[in-house]
């Protein structure tokens, strides 16, 4: 026999309010939590399936587009033989964002858990290690990258030295909503004695050196909404 209440009854024939709610709770329960375990077999094919209805994949093999390196604090005044890179007469400091213009937008998110993996190469001028901060002791420069989503950190890591190839990897709750994401860097503050120009008696002309500089990207992007 079911057993309707989970407490005996009260003087005058009467169940506690309590009781009637716990039942009604586990009835619900039951009823909204089916899944595929419960339906006959076979039943869940793509043909009954809309398109994202479980998960979404979202992907850059080339970012950013159109030469998949940073492109935003980026100066040509520097020695023919480095890349075109950030120095530290541009560089503003802080956070810098890896592509100009808009986000990169993971639409149509039904909201979910967002697995996401940015990776790439990077290069950092290791002078650090050499400069005033020398009996600390030597101790690397790093490149921090960090990766957010509607302006919230979701990963963050020291990221390379010197040069390296990187991969960041993360993970979050996001709502739903179209998700603005942003892959970012930041250097490692300099020492007061960094060199800066590639020159012995520079004029504000001479050749920069090249600070940090990333290149070779690429992004994938999971959304899972159950």
């Amino acid at each position: 026999m079911k057993k309707w209440t989970q407490r005996d009854a009260t003087t005058g024939g009467s169940v506690s309010p309590g009781a009637v709610n716990d039942e009604l709770r586990a009835q619900q329960s039951s009823i909204t939590t089916l899944d595929r375990d419960q339906l006959p077999d076979a039943y869940v094919t793509t043909n009954r399936l809309k398109d994202y209805a479980l998960m979404r994949v979202y992907k850059d093999a080339g970012f950013p587009t159109g030469g998949q390196q940073n492109t935003v604090i980026d100066s040509a005044n520097v020695p023919a033989n480095a890349w075109n890179a950030a120095t530290f007469q541009i560089y503003p400091g802080g956070w810098q964002n890896c592509s100009s213009g808009a986000a990169e937008a993971l639409t149509g998110w039904k909201g979910g858990h967002l697995h996401i993996e940015w990776a790439g190469n990077a290069y950092i001028m290791g002078g650090f290690a050499f400069g005033a901060n020398q009996p600390f002791p030597k101790t690397p420069r790093y490149l921090n990258l960090r990766i957010t989503a509607n302006g919230v950190t979701i990963a963050e890591k020291r990221g390379p030295a010197y040069h390296e190839a990187f991969r960041v990897i993360g993970s979050s709750l996001v709502p739903q909503g179209d998700v603005a994401l942003r892959f970012q860097w930041k250097i490692e503050g300099p020492s007061q004695d960094d060199a800066l120009f590639n020159s012995i008696a520079p004029t504000s002309g001479s050749e920069r050196i090249p600070q940090a500089h990333l290149y070779s990207m690429r992004y994938l992007a999971i959304g899972r909404w159950v």
